[in-house]
């Protein structure tokens, strides 16, 4: 069994990611790289060293106590790390007097992780919300999702996975009896042209679709509208491919947007769809109308769950 699992985030009162008042767990680790990413801190299965050159004030504090010297000098900008050379002990983080240096992600045992996340069960009970694992990918971690989401159960609250659906349908059919909605989503519909933009191909997410639909599960479809990307043709595909299955009924766009642009910077990477626009009302309308017409129920932005 997973004892325990690295997470990037605990987000509370959210309510786009299922039914009520939901708290939602970022897991790390991602077997996709999609272009677009706007959580790149939770690709890597392991935590990753996050600096802001904003906050710090180049106090050399990190550079003086780095066993592996990898740290300095000033660059006029802040502090250089070589992230080659960095073993990511992150001791540099504990000291950094101004949290200018931070780690991406922390342990939790699915005991930990369980009383912190009943510390709102309250707003659960009196929402029917509950608990939504995201990511990263959360299907990664099959036997720590099933021990944590079992718990969860035992106390009659909502749980949801997000999943990008590119994991063996074994992890999924381990999770089956303690998700209550899936959260799946549909990228590209072409082949190759998932493989250019994600790093894989996806005629595993469509099977592992097609499973859980057939299993009788509560799934909604989720779309990443990725202007140039997918939101023209591509578009229509995908609401065609969900169309085809009689019980799919809801569909929810996702437009894109900029928020976590800034973290690669954070990370020391590059985003190479920094310049990229943010999706314009005309066309979110278009594609809304679209899948209308297909006879699914839409969403813009993930609410409209019901309660």
């Amino acid at each position: 069994m997973d004892e325990s699992a690295y997470v990037s985030n605990i987000q509370r009162f959210c309510v786009h990611d299922g039914p009520g008042i939901r708290t939602v767990v970022f897991l790390v680790g991602c077997p996709l790289r999609c272009k677009w990413c706007q959580n790149p801190e939770a690709i890597s299965r392991t935590p990753q060293l996050m600096y802001n050159p904003g906050v710090c004030t180049q106090c050399g504090t990190c550079a003086d106590n780095c066993p592996e010297g990898a740290i300095g000098p000033v660059d006029g900008t802040g502090v250089v790390t070589d992230r080659e050379r960095c073993k990511r002990c992150f001791l540099c983080t504990e000291l950094c007097p101004f949290q200018a240096r931070r780690i991406s992600a922390r342990s939790y045992t699915v005991d930990a992780l369980y009383r912190e996340l009943l510390k709102d069960a309250v707003f659960f009970k009196n929402t029917s919300g509950g608990i939504t694992l995201s990511g990263g990918e959360p299907m990664l971690f099959p036997e720590f999702c099933y021990a944590l989401l079992r718990k969860i159960n035992q106390q009659g609250i909502h749980t949801a996975i997000e999943t990008c659906g590119f994991a063996r349908w074994e992890s999924f059919e381990r999770l089956l009896p303690v998700v209550d909605l899936f959260l799946y989503d549909i990228k590209i519909i072409d082949s190759q042209e998932h493989r250019e933009w994600t790093g894989q191909d996806n005629r595993l997410i469509h099977a592992n679709l097609a499973a859980l639909v057939d299993r009788g599960k509560d799934v909604v479809v989720r779309v990443p509208l990725i202007p140039d990307v997918n939101d023209g043709g591509q578009f229509n595909q995908i609401v065609d491919f969900v169309a085809g299955f009689e019980t799919l009924r809801t569909i929810h766009i996702m437009p894109f947007h900029q928020l976590g642009s800034s973290k690669y910077g954070l990370l020391g990477q590059d985003y190479d769809m920094a310049s990229v626009r943010e999706d314009n009302q005309e066309r979110l309308a278009a594609c809304k109308a679209y899948a209308e017409s297909r006879g699914l129920q839409v969403s813009v932005g993930g609410s409209g769950f019901k309660q």
